[in-house]
């Protein structure tokens, strides 16, 4: 399926679904505006059930200022992208990857890791998207093409020599975040993550090897990849999201509730999912008899479903979570995997939340303990410290107006787009 959409952008020729051409006469380009083309492996929303919602925004705003082509790949049953980015957007190519058999998809999978592409690439890869996007680099001559995510770098080949620039935005170092998968799996997993970690090790050193720039949201991630990317220029620009007008409650209602919210899809999310509810929350319960937890995202494995109970409820995918997150008295963030900035942690600072989180979590947010939130990382210290919480509104009404101020100096995505800006200027000479 293919939308395109026309502004100040020349020349356009495009072929429609039913095979016939069709031509927009546009005007010449701005002078002082750049063509940015991006490369996207899921539907941008704002609202979307992943970190993806912070990358919407920011592509948003460079739209208000530049050309941008988006080309997006959408799986079955999910939702359009914003009209706001839509009408944002000089042109919109829409891919729909189609469900593969089971039997086809183990198979596709254990191919893919054998000649060096890991799971999640594979999962992206679609020959129309790379045709797709061949087309519209070759028509439309952008200044800059970048890569969401590192796995859709592997379409960078496609448009060698029809951009100035090409770019990967690398939401955490996988190869590193494929080996901590790898240390944490203790069932026959383990075989196809190890294969998933030399996957990721020989496709980062192989499409690093295509980029110009790359760019990570924290820094962290950016001493690693710089070993790895060696001559490309590997920079950080900070992870930020949209302050709500209206903060949510900061004391929260009763029963006092812990919340965490992630998808579950992600690894380092099912991991820290399982330790809340396992062994943090038993003892917070013990303290607190009247505590209530809720594991709020998509997609929770079955493991995690058998936790529900005394307190614990596994709620999956809910129609808005910012009702919970408003009621909820403390939000909980015990990741131990992984890397990337967490966007969870981000919105429930913006928000006015109380957050108690792990060192991993709160990996590229600049924020002090015991002042916009509270950073602990064992099991006892995390649970020590939800209690206190749960035990002093005050004390959680404190840290959630200190995180509300924190976040309203700090976190307006426009100054994400400003230093992408930045990037490709440098780049662009």
């Amino acid at each position: 399926m293919c939308k395109a959409l026309g502004k100040d952008i020349g020349r356009l020729t495009r072929r429609d679904d039913d095979g016939s051409d069709f031509r927009q006469e546009l005007s010449a380009v701005t002078p002082n505006r750049l063509r940015l083309m991006f490369l996207v492996p899921f539907v941008p929303r704002a609202d979307a059930a992943h970190g993806g919602r912070a990358t919407t925004v920011v592509i948003r705003r460079l739209a208000e200022r530049h050309d941008v082509a988006l080309l997006y790949l959408r799986e079955s049953g999910t939702e359009p992208p914003d009209d706001v980015l839509l009408k944002a957007c000089t042109i919109v190519e829409e891919v729909r990857l189609a469900r593969r058999a089971k039997t086809v998809h183990r198979l596709g999978l254990a191919a893919s890791l054998t000649h060096g592409r890991p799971m999640e690439a594979y999962r992206s890869a679609s020959d129309e998207f790379r045709r797709r996007a061949q087309e519209v680099a070759a028509r439309w001559k952008p200044d800059v093409v970048q890569a969401e995510m590192t796995r859709m770098a592997q379409y960078l080949p496609s448009v060698a020599g029809l951009a100035r620039a090409r770019v990967i935005v690398a939401y955490e170092a996988d190869a590193a975040s494929a080996a901590d998968a790898y240390a944490a799996t203790r069932s026959t997993e383990k075989i196809f993550r190890a294969a998933d970690l030399q996957a990721w090790r020989r496709y980062e050193r192989a499409t690093f090897a295509l980029a110009d720039a790359i760019v990570t949201f924290s820094e962290r991630d950016r001493e690693i990849l710089q070993q790895v990317a060696g001559s490309p220029r590997v920079v950080t620009i900070p992870l930020r999201v949209e302050v709500p007008s209206v903060p949510y409650d900061p004391v929260g209602s009763s029963p006092p509730t812990v919340i965490f919210v992630g998808g579950f899809g992600h690894p380092p999310n099912v991991d820290a999912a399982l330790r809340l509810a396992g062994r943090i929350f038993p003892d917070v319960r013990a303290s607190c008899p009247d505590a209530q937890l809720e594991i709020v995202g998509p997609e929770p494995p079955r493991a995690l479903r058998a936790l529900a109970g005394d307190g614990v409820s596994i709620l999956g995918r809910v129609p808005a979570v910012e009702t919970h997150l408003d009621r909820a008295a403390v939000v909980a963030a015990p990741i131990a995997l992984g890397g990337g900035v967490r966007v969870k942690v981000l919105e429930a600072l913006a928000g006015g939340k109380a957050v108690v989180a792990s060192r991993r979590a709160i990996e590229g947010i600049p924020v002090s303990d015991g002042r916009e939130a509270i950073i602990v990382d064992s099991d006892e210290d995390f649970a020590a410290a939800t209690i206190r919480l749960l035990r002093s509104p005050a004390e959680r009404r404190r840290l959630a107006d200190a995180a509300r101020t924190w976040s309203e100096r700090h976190l307006d995505p426009g100054r994400s787009a400003l230093d992408f800006e930045d990037l490709y200027e440098s780049l662009l000479g």
